[in-house]
């Protein structure tokens, strides 16, 4: 059976200052995770129209390697990768994983609406009657909730960060009342992945780590990166992800290089190291 999870993102932000934040969030962060052939790859980014849609579809691969958990490695390869399918019509974003060695086993897809507001929508993304009986939705808080000590930075705390462009900051508890402006991110996140034995373990993995972690930690991240972001517009931000874009494809193609490099020349070693034997 299909997990459905409903996450609310409430943020002190406008739906327009977003657009721009969660773009510059996502390309900053892709580069920062993308080293020694493994992070991600981005094959494609480009306009797309679909009829009256139209916006920006992306296509890139998730190469995992080492960064699995212990237990979901003992029965997935190293080389894993998960494919990542993009659609983003702003304020509306439709995203779908796959990965090639599971086949149809395993389907991430998550549609996002972002609305001002403060995550008070029952049913933003008009899900139908069979979808709302199994569907779970949890408020993410990303001044209150806890974070785990290895990943908390003072500087991305938004209970002490403070913009020094537009003054917002040092967020109270009671910050979704009082602050202004407000918007949320309402994100349907639906996951399966049928395989005897460990399908709930590893779905829920997904939806709590993979889902639910990141985007507590991103979207801490969005507010508190504001005045990095805050005089972007569209035009230098799409320079700007063009340009990490290149830079973390040629760092990993560069790593995948100079490990077939590698292995082509202990090939060549021990090809001659076996016909010299052969000579004597």
């Amino acid at each position: 059976m299909v997990l459905i999870r409903e996450f609310r993102i409430p943020l002190p932000l406008t739906v327009e200052e977003y657009k721009i934040a969660q773009l510059y969030m996502v390309a900053t962060i892709s580069k920062k995770n993308t080293s020694l052939g493994e992070g991600i790859e981005v094959l494609e980014n480009k306009p797309f129209a679909d009829g009256a849609t139209s916006g920006f579809f992306t296509h890139k691969i998730f190469h995992l390697g080492g960064r699995l958990p212990t237990w979901l490695r003992s029965f997935a390869p190293t080389s894993l990768q998960i494919e990542e399918k993009a659609w983003n019509a702003y304020p509306y974003c439709k995203t779908s994983y796959a990965c090639p060695l599971l086949g149809d086993r395993f389907s991430v897809s998550i549609e996002t609406r972002y609305e001002p507001d403060a995550g008070t929508q029952e049913n933003c993304l008009n899900l139908n009657k069979e979808e709302l009986g199994i569907r779970e939705v949890e408020h993410i808080d990303i001044v209150n909730d806890p974070i785990d000590d290895s990943h908390y930075k003072p500087e991305e705390d938004p209970k002490i960060f403070q913009s020094v462009k537009t003054g917002r900051g040092k967020l109270q508890k009671d910050w979704m009342k009082s602050t202004k402006p407000i918007m949320c991110c309402y994100k349907v996140c639906k996951v399966e992945f049928r395989c005897w034995g460990v399908q709930s373990k590893v779905e829920n993995f997904i939806q709590r780590v993979a889902l639910r972690d990141t985007f507590f930690m991103g979207h801490r991240q969005i507010f508190c990166w504001i005045d990095q972001w805050f005089d972007m517009d569209m035009e230098s931000l799409r320079e700007f992800e063009k340009k990490t874009n290149d830079e973390m494809n040629a760092q990993f193609h560069a790593k995948n290089n100079e490990n077939n490099n590698s292995i082509n020349t202990q090939s060549r070693s021990i090809f001659s190291r076996s016909t010299d034997g052969n000579n004597k």
